[in-house]
């Protein structure tokens, strides 16, 4: 057999050998089998937007979290977005914190040697950012919240979980 056709035929070999390969993978199930999870956050008993959820996993499991939207209202997420959480028991934390705005001017002129100035001025490196506490510090910490949740198969898996701002 000449050498171009043996090269030729290897080379049709290994091309049906990787799409095999790449048909066998994809025929699973997509995902690492998380389930999906919703839920809704009462602060004093309102709605509130932009509260962080996270769900951490009682059995070393990996964690899961969502953000509130107006409504109060979170899809959680663990690889891809809003997938859920995998199944198991979970302790809850959530959170909200809003930077503080300080009085560094937010348009500068980079060839404006004034405008640069006027930054430099406000700028203080060893400033530290304050942040307002939208909740009670105590739901910070997922093992003194209170908050916990089964997530399962089968199960309805949306949560209501009701805090108080301080």
């Amino acid at each position: 057999m000449r050498p171009e056709k043996k090269l030729t035929k290897c080379v049709l070999i290994a091309g049906w050998a990787m799409s095999l390969c790449v048909l066998v993978t994809g025929c699973g199930q997509p995902g690492i089998g998380t389930i999906p999870v919703r839920g809704t956050v009462l602060v004093d008993g309102k709605p509130m937007e932009g509260v962080m959820v996270i769900f951490h996993p009682d059995q070393g499991e990996r964690a899961a979290s969502g953000r509130t939207d107006a409504k109060g209202e979170f899809k959680l997420t663990t690889e891809l977005s809003n997938d859920g959480a995998l199944p198991g028991s979970y302790k809850i934390s959530v959170s909200k914190h809003v930077n503080e705005k300080d009085d560094v001017p937010t348009k500068v002129d980079p060839n404006d040697q004034a405008s640069l100035d006027a930054v430099y001025q406000k700028v203080d490196a060893r400033k530290t950012t304050v942040s307002k506490n939208f909740i009670g510090q105590t739901y910070e910490n997922p093992l003194g919240s209170g908050l916990v949740a089964t997530v399962g198969k089968g199960k309805d898996n949306n949560f209501k979980f009701e805090v108080k701002s301080k």
